[in-house]
């Protein structure tokens, strides 16, 4: 199942003014460098950050940003658990979940978060609910 990426309203509100307003500027100067840096500035943020998307497929959880594709096979996840981390990611909105896995930590946040974490327990069968999250639990760490 694919899931979207939520986006806060603040976060691109604010993405779109620091790309909009250098680029008027530029062209209300007359300053050609200045419109060759909005334009590539732009050019940076989209090809990171957009499309975004996540999606459960039977084997692995694929994670879409921009230029990049991510595949996290379910057997080496070790934890999904809701985050409000601010620290830098590509998810553009502070309602996050945290895919904790053998290559590390990464921050997404899907719209939907109660049917992002059902699907990826039916498919990770190594993971147990425990209050909000899905971890492995002590025993099957031995």
């Amino acid at each position: 199942m694919r899931y979207k990426a939520k986006v806060d309203w603040w976060i691109g509100a604010s993405i779109l003014c620091g790309l909009v307003v250098p680029s008027v500027i530029a062209v209300a100067e007359s300053l050609p460098w200045m419109s060759a840096v909005s334009v590539g500035a732009a050019l940076l943020v989209f090809g990171c950050c957009y499309p975004q998307w996540y999606e459960t497929t039977a084997e692995a959880l694929v994670i879409r940003a921009g230029l990049t594709t991510r595949r996290i096979p379910y057997p080496t996840i070790t934890a999904v658990r809701p985050s409000s981390d601010s620290r830098s990611a590509l998810a553009l909105s502070l309602d996050r979940v945290e895919i904790e896995s053998g290559s590390g930590k990464l921050l997404i946040a899907p719209v939907n978060q109660e049917a992002f974490f059902a699907d990826v327990a039916a498919r990770a069968p190594q993971l147990a609910r425990q209050g909000q999250d899905l971890v492995v639990p002590f025993a099957s760490l031995a």
